[in-house]
């Protein structure tokens, strides 16, 4: 990666992907696409982050990050949805969720953060994308659901074996 950071923008919103793109400084190089099986096609090496919409015709962004994930390079990834968050994005391997709409510092942030994190340890970038959902769904969902969710209880424990609080995720290693 030179200077300049590769950015692939993957909604079928094209006034998403505009906004997108206007937002992000005149030094990112931008792939765009507008559903998710042309976006992992246009996808390669070179790109540093993505951003993901989750819903999505022929292919949505959730398969769209599991694929990612089996290649031997995976960009950051920020998953931006309608979709209210629960319980299952804690299974999708993103590093980072945000609600639609999002302001442009919080997306620049979530870019700068999910960029730092690809310099991590696999386990350790894979720790901190988890406590990071984990603490999107905690800001989202009921607490009696979070306490009836397996999927949620699961989190919790992997993240407390490895000593990986809710403050790590949006701080550093």
């Amino acid at each position: 990666m030179g200077n300049r950071t590769t950015v692939a923008v993957i909604d079928d919103n094209r006034d998403y992907r505009q906004l997108y793109k206007l937002w992000l400084p005149e030094e990112y190089d931008i792939v765009e696409a507008a559903d998710g099986l042309e976006g992992l096609q246009r996808i390669d090496d070179a790109v540093d982050a993505v951003v993901l919409d989750r819903q999505m015709p022929k292919l949505d962004g959730t398969a769209v990050a599991s694929k990612l994930q089996d290649r031997s390079a995976t960009p950051g990834l920020v998953m931006i949805s309608s979709a209210k968050p629960d319980v299952d994005i804690l299974d999708i391997p993103v590093d980072t969720y945000l609600r639609k709409p999002a302001d442009q510092e919080t997306l620049m942030s979530a870019l700068s953060m999910v960029q730092d994190r690809c310099g991590y340890e696999s386990e350790r970038r894979e720790l901190l994308a988890l406590a990071d959902r984990r603490a999107t769904v905690a800001d989202a969902v009921r607490a009696t659901t979070l306490a009836e969710s397996e999927a949620y209880q699961r989190a919790v424990e992997r993240l407390e074996k490895h000593g990986v609080a809710f403050a790590d995720a949006r701080t550093g290693p």
